[in-house]
């Protein structure tokens, strides 16, 4: 399959990191045709089917990692709302 020279004079002129993520993009592309059940890709999805997808994704997991936990209660100061003036 050939590229068009436009393609490949813009692949061209990318660092590394931004060629791979257009090679992500196009993967994604592709494989977007072959979704047999397209309705995920729309606003059809219930809140409930949205939160099990995310929360059985992993793709939050880091959030619990320990090494995340870098702020505690102690940190920070007091908020001073405006009707305590």
């Amino acid at each position: 399959m050939p590229v068009s020279k436009r393609l490949s004079q813009l692949l061209d002129n990318m660092p590394p990191p931004e060629r791979a993520e257009v090679e992500t993009f196009a993967a994604f592309v592709v494989a977007r045709r072959s979704l047999r059940n397209l309705s995920v890709l729309t606003d059809e999805i219930s809140t409930q089917e949205l939160m099990r997808l995310v929360m059985e994704s992993g793709s939050f997991d880091w959030l619990d990692a320990s090494c995340e936990d870098v702020y505690s209660s102690e940190d920070g100061e007091a908020v001073k709302w405006l009707s305590e003036s």
